[in-house]
């Protein structure tokens, strides 16, 4: 608790900081007064997103509408003062350097004054038109996040495919986030798009919820909506499921419907499809992406999946090989296992990206394989950008979505 204490009195002082910044690079009243009145409101939400959150109050319909917007307002502020108080502490340095360097060389008053007039009016020009700029996109990231998430259509040429599977949909969902970046109702109106896209399987990798494990209970009323998926609805667990606790999770999930992978491979009884489940211990994580990296001497994808589970025949003959994982590693690995089809989320696709360019995004610092679609090798490899958010809750052109992949005979 003490941790959250030292946030929530950093939060607070970042927003001291940046009230008094606004304050300054506004001289109209009625700019001061709006000012104002937004950190007003905003504080007074944040009062009240506290409570509802640990209150657990409004079975997380409130995020939407008070948490979300709020958790970015206040973060925001935190992220503005940074590189203020970074070019603050700029400044003296090379105030102070020319002081020593160049000694005390007075000009003369008028064109000092004059400096300072000019310097003054550019920097509050500037200040505030940051400002605004940023606040738009917070409010574009924010309102982004509450739209129903866009369905991404891939078909997919396979090799000797089996003519049953001709035409087979697969719906990719990934990262929902339930109960704290992603609400019940948010979660309702997923998966009526889900039922409405009529797919034949219905896959989640991963992060099926968020901080408590009994969140997953917002899963039982939803889940009815995909009760007539003709092959089911299966799912893995991520590294947010671990930290709110995968054995309740699993549990519960299990318990409204929701055919949960651990380490498990399933054969589908009506088509010939086989499907592998890995678990997610929370070790792949990108600091282990690269530890295994370096093990390995390998330059892009390191072998990360563990298949020591499977024992006997890997699949039936002739069937489609389908791999569920959460992260998006191992990719050339799961190739040589034979695996068909490779479905991962994690990565969010960035949260942030390039308009004009998916893959030039936060996460591919980290991954080699962190949003869209994959052939490098005769396994498809397909990244989501996933349903929800972490850190801070929106996205900027890394918009949430849908996948509906079709199977397609090459």
């Amino acid at each position: 608790m003490r941790f959250w204490s030292y946030i929530i009195v950093a939060t607070l002082l970042s927003q001291f900081v940046t009230f008094v910044i606004c304050l300054k690079l506004f001289e109209s009243k009625v700019a001061k007064l709006i000012i104002k009145f937004s950190f007003l409101l905003f504080n007074i939400l944040w009062v009240v997103c506290l409570y509802l959150f640990y209150a657990k109050k409004m079975d997380g319909a409130w995020w939407v509408f008070i948490g979300r917007p709020t958790i970015s307002w206040e973060l925001s502020c935190v992220i503005l003062t940074l590189p203020i108080a970074a070019i603050g502490a700029a400044y003296f340095v090379v105030k102070f350097v020319s002081w020593v360097a160049l000694g005390l060389k007075r000009l003369k008053q008028d064109k000092e004054l004059a400096l300072k007039r000019g310097r003054r009016s550019f920097l509050k020009k500037a200040g505030a038109a940051g400002i605004v700029a940023y606040a738009g996109l917070c409010g574009f990231g924010v309102i982004s996040q509450t739209l129903k998430p866009n369905v991404a259509r891939k078909d997919l040429p396979i090799p000797n495919l089996p003519k049953e599977l001709e035409g087979f949909t697969v719906c990719h969902l990934t990262d929902l986030h339930v109960g704290m970046w992603s609400s019940g109702t948010e979660l309702s109106s997923t998966l009526e798009v889900v039922r409405d896209l009529k797919p034949d399987l219905v896959v989640i990798t991963g992060d099926l919820v968020d901080r408590d494990p009994e969140n997953a209970r917002l899963y039982h009323e939803p889940l009815r909506l995909l009760s007539k998926v003709p092959h089911g609805v299966y799912a893995v667990l991520g590294n947010h499921d671990h930290y709110a606790g995968a054995k309740r999770v699993t549990e519960l999930l299990n318990g409204f419907g929701l055919r949960m992978l651990v380490e498990e491979r399933l054969n589908l009884p009506d088509v010939p499809m086989t499907i592998v489940g890995l678990d997610d211990q929370s070790s792949g994580s990108w600091l282990g992406y690269y530890a295994a990296r370096e093990k390995q001497g390998l330059e892009t994808d390191p072998d990360v999946l563990n298949f020591g589970f499977l024992t006997g025949p890997i699949r039936r003959d002739g069937d489609f090989f389908l791999l569920l994982n959460h992260r998006p590693e191992g990719y050339r690995q799961a190739s040589q296992a034979g695996f068909h089809l490779y479905l991962a989320g994690h990565t969010h696709g960035g949260q942030y990206q390039l308009p004009w360019d998916s893959q030039d995004n936060l996460a591919a610092r980290f991954y080699r394989y962190s949003s869209g679609l994959y052939s490098e090798h005769p396994c498809f490899l397909n990244v989501s950008r996933g349903l929800a958010s972490v850190g801070l809750p929106y996205r900027l052109f890394a918009w949430h979505e849908i996948d509906l992949i079709t199977l397609k005979k090459a």
